[in-house]
């Protein structure tokens, strides 16, 4: 406990301060050469106070070997301060008598008298060890996510919630077979017409629920032709549980297509839908109750005589529903989609 009283009041007051902040600090008489550590300082390295005489040697000694090369010496430091009079913001490690390892945030400045001459250096030292830790898990994401984005095979990219392109992480490499770069709404543009109004409902519907997007289209080339591409996208929500972002990517499938390799599963369409319900005899909100879809969503849907790209997961929820109601999705090798009674 302090106590307070007195003419020490400044100094025990500075003595709190240094303590519960880990913080120590130092100065230099730039005439004399002189230097002096306070007490928190002392202890910040390690050190008994008063044990060891105050020298920038002394300081470089305690600094971890790897960050002593890539930091230029104390002396080489302050001869650069006089010169430019510029402040010095440097983090390193230093190693305490005991072995411990600790990060310090060192900040210096030159002071000057009246007429603008350099009389003393000042710098304060923070402890900042338990915030660099603490950015230690976050750090490590942040490696993973690069590290997913360079071996990802496609067009990595990030769209505002209304859908405008926002970022391209990694255009410069699967853009040298990819897709035009584009940005905003410039997407849009470069969708095949014929694969552009599947591609804008299905989006409208992700956009309204939140479900991921999975969609096949043609992109235009740079080469003025058009390739298929895949493009999955799944939502990053905030705290309120709302679309803070997307997150997808755009996989070039143009062989799957020509030689009828591709992945996705069968698909719905709006016709399967609209005779389904016939055969039920449900109206759009009986379906959309049975399905938790909205009925505004069904309708879209409905317009669509072509496959709904849904996610796998809203396309498993209509299979589910239909098929336990007593009708049969078929998806024939040849020839239309359709339904019939089980």
């Amino acid at each position: 406990m302090f106590r307070f009283g007195g003419d020490r009041d400044a100094a025990d007051t500075f003595r709190f301060i240094e303590e519960k902040l880990c913080v120590g600090t130092w100065h230099t008489d730039v005439l004399s050469g002189q230097i002096r550590w306070s007490r928190g300082f002392y202890e910040l390295l390690g050190l008994v106070p008063g044990t060891v005489a105050p020298s920038y040697e002394e300081i470089d000694r305690r600094i971890h070997p790897e960050d002593r090369r890539l930091n230029r010496g104390a002396n080489d430091v302050l001869r650069a301060m006089l010169l430019d009079g510029l402040p010095l913001k440097r983090e390193f490690r230093i190693i305490r008598p005991n072995g411990q390892l600790r990060w310090v945030h060192s900040h210096a400045e030159l002071l000057l008298n009246a007429v603008g001459e350099p009389v003393r250096i000042l710098g304060v030292v923070l402890d900042i060890t338990n915030s660099r830790e603490s950015l230690l898990p976050l750090r490590a994401d942040v490696d993973r996510y690069n590290a997913l984005i360079r071996v990802a095979e496609g067009l990595v990219w990030t769209a505002s919630p209304d859908g405008r392109i926002t970022a391209l992480q990694n255009w410069k490499t699967a853009r040298q077979d990819g897709p035009l770069l584009a940005c905003g709404n410039d997407w849009v543009d470069l969708l095949h017409e014929e694969d552009r109004d599947a591609a804008l409902k299905n989006w409208s519907v992700s956009v309204e629920t939140g479900l991921p997007y999975k969609v096949e289209h043609r992109l235009l080339q740079p080469d003025a032709t058009y390739r298929w591409f895949r493009c999955s996208a799944v939502p990053i929500l905030n705290q309120d549980g709302g679309v803070q972002e997307w997150m997808g990517v755009s996989t070039d499938v143009h062989n799957e297509k020509l030689f009828g390799l591709s992945a996705l599963r069968p698909r719905l369409t709006g016709a399967q839908m609209r005779a389904a319900r016939g055969i039920l005899n449900w109206s759009v909100k009986q379906l959309a109750d049975q399905t938790g879809v909205s009925p505004a969503v069904i309708r879209r849907f409905e317009e669509c005589n072509s496959a709904l790209l849904v996610s796998d997961e809203l396309m498993e929820v209509f299979q589910r529903t239909f098929s336990d109601a007593g009708v049969e999705l078929l998806f024939p090798q040849v020839g239309k989609p359709g339904v019939r009674p089980r």
